[in-house]
């Protein structure tokens, strides 16, 4: 009978784990309608120099009318401060300006800038095209003074790791990212795929800035292309995300993050490569590697998902 209850015990830990581990690799899928891509027009243009290859875009939460982008791999760690039309903002006396330097940050492979509700902006350094790094983290960075400021420094630098993450490079290219925001007191973050057409959502339920901080996995999504930016509103309930090929929007309510499981929109589009997306009140603005900057209304968007 020991042994029995031995075999018994086992058999519901092991089911018990199996589902704690899988349950949120279930993919949700929606049915799209036939419908050509609508062509993007640009309305502005990142016309600073020093900005050659935008990579992520938000709109300030702390300065109005002040938006943040910075450039891919390759450049300084910086950010630059923008308006609407794309047009550069910096301080009156500065002669040489390059934007606002980073102090203790390196750009390797920055993706994306988010913003949270408390000042900080957070940086995605966590480019990943061979899905061979350990070195993955986010930076915060305490939103400067756009007028008047040409350095800062980090405020925290935070590790992390996907715990399905087996082998380095993994036999599937599933793990490089591009898209991070800050919703309901959360970071999280949505991975780009090389291996299929899915996202995953992953969360941040630890920030130890001593020790990699593993993910913890909230859904994968059939998101028929590759994740390339994400922003989120600031009651966290509308989620937009981009694709080289489309845009979205996930809506949920209360405190729930399952965004995969609420109600869906998208739309199709046409434009070069757009790396950066945006809440601007009822638009989202997008941004291209080109310098482009678009906007699109947001309820052009198809409801594809009650």
């Amino acid at each position: 009978m020991w042994k029995h209850f031995l075999f018994a015990t086992l058999l519901v830990f092991l089911i018990g784990n199996l589902i704690g581990c899988h349950g949120s690799e279930k993919l949700i899928r929606v049915t799209l309608p036939e419908r050509d891509p609508i062509t993007l027009t640009p309305y502005g243009r990142l016309s600073f120099s020093p900005i050659n290859e935008s990579s992520g875009l938000v709109k300030s939460r702390l300065w109005p009318n002040v938006f943040w982008t910075h450039n891919d791999s390759g450049d300084e760690p910086r950010i630059f401060p923008v308006e609407r039309d794309g047009s550069i903002i910096k301080p009156e006396w500065a002669e040489e300006y390059a934007g606002i330097m980073v102090s203790d940050a390196v750009n390797i492979d920055w993706e994306d800038v988010a913003t949270d509700n408390d000042g900080n902006l957070i940086i995605g350094a966590f480019g990943n095209n061979g899905n061979t790094r350990r070195d993955l983290a986010v930076y915060l960075v305490k939103e400067p003074f756009p007028s008047q400021i040409i350095a800062t420094r980090i405020s925290l630098k935070i590790p992390f790791y996907y715990p399905d993450q087996e082998s380095f490079p993994p036999r599937n290219q599933n793990f490089d990212a591009e898209a991070v925001f800050w919703a309901k007191g959360k970071l999280y973050i949505l991975t780009k795929h090389r291996s299929d057409n899915y996202t995953k959502l992953y969360r941040f339920d630890t920030m130890d800035p001593l020790k990699p901080n593993p993910l913890t996995l909230i859904g994968k999504f059939d998101i028929k292309g590759m994740v390339t930016g994400a922003d989120v509103t600031p009651d966290g309930n509308r989620l937009a995300v981009l694709t080289y090929n489309a845009v979205w929007l996930f809506e949920v309510s209360g405190s729930s993050d399952e965004y995969f499981n609420g109600r869906i929109s998208w739309l199709p589009i046409g434009a070069k490569q757009c790396e950066g997306i945006c809440f601007d009140g009822n638009k989202l603005i997008i941004s291209n590697e080109q310098r482009d900057l678009f906007e699109l209304p947001i309820d052009s968007l198809i409801k594809v998902k009650d």
